[in-house]
């Protein structure tokens, strides 16, 4: 009886997982996408569907009287996902990406906090022209692997 029921939440987690997913707590940290975000706020949302298969990413504006920016995106589109230190350097070679001057800090106080890491999507804009994404999460965990399985190519490693 265990293993039914531990099979069918098995099964029931992946019909979700393919199906749609959302992830919160992620900073925006820049790109070439015109919004400007506050590096404290954390409320960028970004979620996958499969049915159209889209992926939306929808960015907090750092001013109360601002408007939420939203970036949709077709798996034809992204041309690679990068993770890791580099993913600051990757994004920021692309023409008219605007980064802060220095990567974040990546460690928080003493370690007592999660650790987080940089995520950087590269796509082809609907005008055609090379974009970027940089964003920093708590875990990447699942988002890498939703991600691949989305745009169909592999997820980069950058140091």
């Amino acid at each position: 009886m265990r293993r039914a029921s531990a099979l069918l939440l098995a099964i029931a987690a992946l019909c979700n997982a393919a199906g749609q997913g959302s992830w919160t707590k992620i900073n925006y940290i820049g790109g070439t996408i015109p919004v400007k975000a506050s590096p404290y706020d954390w409320n960028t949302t970004l979620t996958i569907t499969s049915n159209p298969d889209i992926l939306v990413l929808v960015i907090a504006p750092a001013t109360v009287f601002g408007h939420q920016q939203s970036v949709r995106l077709n798996p034809s589109q992204i041309n690679s996902i990068v993770s890791g230190p580099g993913a600051f350097q990757r994004v920021g070679d692309v023409m008219g990406a605007q980064l802060p001057a220095h990567p974040p800090r990546l460690r928080s106080l003493f370690g007592l906090l999660a650790q987080s890491e940089l995520l950087g999507i590269l796509y082809q804009g609907d005008d055609g022209k090379q974009a970027g994404i940089l964003f920093q999460m708590e875990a990447v965990r699942g988002l890498d692997r939703a991600l691949e399985a989305f745009s169909g190519k592999p997820l980069e490693y950058a140091k």
